[in-house]
């Protein structure tokens, strides 16, 4: 099973269990968020220090762990409709965790309004 990571519209990055397995989530208490705009991949930082700048805490549920960052997703203009699904990446070199948003439009400017 390949480790995946799903984000919904509120913001939401849940890592399933196979990713908690395979990188260890479940000893980690936050995670530090990067966007690489030219190759539209979220890097995602595993690290204990919440005192870290941008740190987000993680919460468990089950076997799964994720994060809230609707203000990191509406920062780099990834607006999610539904929830989507993404193969996790882990680039050895600058020790994070990759989810590629290539499939992903990117939305400029502000946000309409709900009416």
């Amino acid at each position: 099973m390949k480790p995946r990571a799903t984000v919904r519209p509120s913001g939401l990055i849940s890592f399933d269990a196979a990713a908690v397995a395979a990188f260890g989530l479940n000893k980690a208490s936050h995670a530090v968020l990067f966007f690489d705009k030219s190759r539209k991949l979220i890097g995602v930082q595993i690290t204990n220090n919440g005192n870290e700048v941008g740190a987000f805490p993680l919460s468990r549920r089950r076997r799964s762990v994720s994060l809230k960052a609707p203000q990191f997703l509406t920062q780099y203009g990834l607006a999610f409709e539904e929830s989507q699904r993404f193969d996790i990446s882990d680039d050895r070199t600058s020790k994070m965790l990759t989810i590629s948003m290539k499939n992903v439009q990117r939305r400029r400017g502000r946000r309409p309004k709900k009416s």
